[in-house]
């Protein structure tokens, strides 16, 4: 029997075809999305916190990006604004000492996103 080519070449094939159809059964999709200065209802930028001076930070971004149809926020920054607006219930912060998103990173471990449109009801 006449060998032509590398000894291993048909060792490699085997393996390159496992890890190919390894990574086509495996493979899960993920989307992020970014958003700078978020508002409310596209009514004013969106306040850090979620309810008055309370649940700031994740809590507020984790709305927004369901909001927007995503599952969770991965990242965000903050910067002084005003007017902003709660995530909870819309109510605006127009002072000084408000605080709002300067950016939001969205995460979702579907192929897209969904609809969003999740705002918390407000009760007025």
């Amino acid at each position: 029997m006449r060998h032509t080519g590398q000894p291993w070449s048909g060792a490699f094939r085997a393996f390159a075809s496992l890890a190919v159809c390894t990574l086509a059964t495996t493979s899960s999709f993920a989307l992020e999305g970014s958003f700078n200065h978020p508002t409310y209802k596209k009514l004013a930028r969106l306040d850090q916190c979620y309810v008055w001076g309370r649940y700031c930070g994740k809590m507020a971004a984790d709305t927004y990006c369901r909001a927007q149809g995503y599952e969770r926020s991965l990242r965000f920054d903050t910067e002084p604004a005003r007017p902003t607006r709660l995530a909870s219930d819309g109510r605006v912060c127009d002072a000084d000492f408000c605080v709002g998103f300067k950016r939001i990173t969205c995460y979702t471990s579907a192929e897209q996103r969904g609809k969003g449109g999740n705002w918390p009801q407000r009760i007025d």
